[in-house]
């Protein structure tokens, strides 16, 4: 067992829309008999342009290449590594001062239990390098014990969303709306958290196509767009969100090629294609009414949605979800983001993960059955000594 010398922790994330690294520097403590977590600061540092490219080739399941793997799994775990020196060195942190460091690392492949033959998860960026790197013991590849004990490995994030707003006395929902959306439902008698569908990656895939910007920027040019009803019909059909939980997905599945298979079988119905800005709209649409099903399918007491990731920043996003949420004149939920409840929506996830490290090198289980599926609580990850 690691015996940490203090309470500084930091995360490090990069999630489904490859947009960014974001790191947390958090301190956690035990209080009492609970855990008290205080972020003290958080930041995003950009991913190179042509490693950006590389992983999102990755996460698309075609033309494998394994050298292309090797090498962004070696250069992505030495930008972490010079991230973290370089985000410490700027807020005077000494690595010594630090009891490890927590990386998600990028998903590449996830194949989760019933979609697949073999399930399993892959993550990359290699926590060696992260170690030598900053000299801080590294906590990494958090998800693969999970799924060979019968689980999705994903998502991990609830157990740390009830530790953030378990206390507030509220039937709350947490959002994390990044490329893919995952919903924790605070609300209901055991936790329940899983992946709802697309968030923001089919909507920043098309647009990049057709406005060659990397996202939609507040959801203006889906705002511009009318949303096809029959085309969404189409996109709500497909089996993924037919299933219950414990349920997962990833890039792997909702991409590019699944919009453009979609797009062509509906064309052969329709007697009219629905214009670029209408795709983007019913996209918009479709994470929306996706999300809002979870919730009317799932628990009958939620009042709030707290909402962080980037798909907070997207007002149009933010606008349709408030609406779509108004199920009835009697329940209408409080669509906020987590800064609402004091809660930095960015840094969100990368704290999740340093708390993560913190369960791992106190020897304590990161996962819950009731999410993930898994056979029962396990201790999560691998630790790679400074």
């Amino acid at each position: 067992m690691i015996r940490p010398s203090n309470s500084l922790y930091v995360g490090a994330m990069s999630g489904t829309s490859v947009d960014g690294l974001d790191l947390a520097l958090v301190d956690i403590r035990p209080l009492k008999g609970t855990l008290q977590i205080k972020v003290i600061d958080a930041k995003t540092v950009a991913i190179p342009s042509t490693l950006r490219e590389d992983l999102l080739k990755l996460g698309q399941p075609t033309d494998d290449n394994f050298d292309q793997l090797g090498a962004c799994d070696n250069l992505l775990g030495l930008f972490i590594g010079e991230s973290i020196s370089f985000y410490l060195a700027t807020l005077g942190v000494h690595a010594h001062d630090v009891a490890a460091i927590g990386s998600h690392g990028q998903t590449v492949r996830h194949r989760p239990p019933g979609t697949h033959a073999t399930p399993f998860t892959l993550q990359i960026g290699d926590p060696n390098n992260i170690a030598e790197v900053t000299g801080i013991t590294t906590v990494a590849d958090f998800r693969r014990r999970d799924v060979a004990a019968g689980g999705h490995g994903a998502p991990l994030t609830p157990a740390f969303h009830k530790i953030l707003f378990g206390n507030l006395n509220a039937n709350i929902a947490v959002l994390n709306i990044g490329g893919i959306s995952n919903i924790t439902l605070l609300g209901t008698e055991r936790l329940v958290g899983f992946d709802t569908g697309p968030g923001n990656g089919l909507m920043d895939q098309w647009c990049n196509i057709h406005q060659g910007a990397p996202y939609d920027n507040e959801g203006a040019w889906a705002a511009s767009g009318q949303v096809s009803d029959s085309l969404l019909e189409s996109f709500l059909s497909d089996p993924y969100f037919a299933l219950t939980a414990p349920k997962s997905t990833g890039r792997e599945y909702f991409n590019l090629i699944w919009l453009e298979r979609q797009l062509g079988l509906f064309g052969q119905v329709a007697s009219e294609p629905p214009h670029v800005k209408d795709v983007q709209a019913t996209l918009a649409e479709l994470t929306v009414q996706s999300i809002a099903d979870c919730i009317e399918q799932n628990s009958n007491d939620i009042s709030a949605l707290a909402v962080c990731g980037g798909g907070r920043l997207n007002n149009y996003l933010m606008q349709r979800l408030a609406v779509r949420c108004g199920f009835d004149e009697t329940r209408k939920i409080n669509v906020q983001p987590t800064e609402y409840w004091g809660v930095d929506g960015d840094s969100l996830e990368a704290a999740a993960f340093a708390w993560l490290a913190y369960q791992r090198v106190s020897n304590l289980p990161g996962n819950i059955p009731s999410v993930t599926g898994a056979k029962g609580e396990r201790i999560l990850g691998a630790v790679y000594p400074s």
